[in-house]
Order: structure tokens, then sequence, then C-alpha cells
């Protein structure tokens, strides 16, 4: 492993556990941008319902900001409260060949708490 791959490793695994300290049981979106014009939007919250809402309107705002108005959901996973494993495994998951920046909202993304963790994979057009 390279030095600039160890560097970036351990920023993430920082943002991580910073995100995860952050969403304390209360809904939360997040959106990284994927290098083949996908974007990977995460919703969290304590209800499963309104997990799914908030990731609809997320992808729609992240379409948007594209000046594209439609969006294919190309990938779509729901974990629940019990699956803290794949919660983390996701989140490191959803960060490879992601554009990460000042910008990039990583709560969501890397959590691992309680609660639903609903993440997809668009494509806008």
């Amino acid at each position: 492993m390279t030095m600039t791959s160890t560097a970036m490793r351990t920023t993430f695994m920082t943002l991580a556990i910073a995100g995860s300290a952050f969403i304390a049981g209360c809904g939360n979106t997040s959106v990284i941008e994927k290098q083949d014009t996908r974007y990977e939007v995460s919703a969290v919250d304590e209800n499963r319902d309104d997990a799914l809402a908030q990731v609809k309107e997320r992808a729609l705002e992240v379409c948007e900001e594209q000046d594209r108005d439609k969006y294919d959901v190309i990938d779509s996973r729901v974990f629940g409260p019990e699956d803290a494993t794949a919660k983390n495994a996701d989140g490191n998951r959803q960060l490879e060949g992601g554009t990460v920046n000042e910008d990039t909202e990583m709560a969501a993304a890397t959590h691992e708490g309680e609660g639903y963790k609903v993440v997809w994979t668009v494509r806008c057009r």
C-alpha cells in the first residue's frame, strides 16, 4: 500500500468515526459522487419509510444540481437496526472510487448505529 493510499484510508476512517458520532438518532442524508456519473445517495432514520423518503428526495436534489430532473436507481440497499456490521462494510464500499471533498456529506454514508440506512446508486438523466 502506498503512502498516499494509507493517508487516504486514515482520513476516511477519521471521517467515518466523526460522522458516526454526529448522527445521534436523527434523520440524515449523504451523497458521494462516483467517477462514472453515478452517485451513492444514503439516508439514515429511525423509521424505514422516512429513510426511504429522504433518499428519494436527496437523489432528486443531487440530479437537479446537475440540471437533470430524473434519475435511474441502479442499485438499492436497505439495512436495519441490527445490521451494524453490514452498514460499516457498505460505508467503506461507498467510499471506494468516490470523490470526497469538503462538500461531501459523510455522516449517513458511514453510519454504523441504530436506525435504518437506505443506500441508492443513481444515475441522473
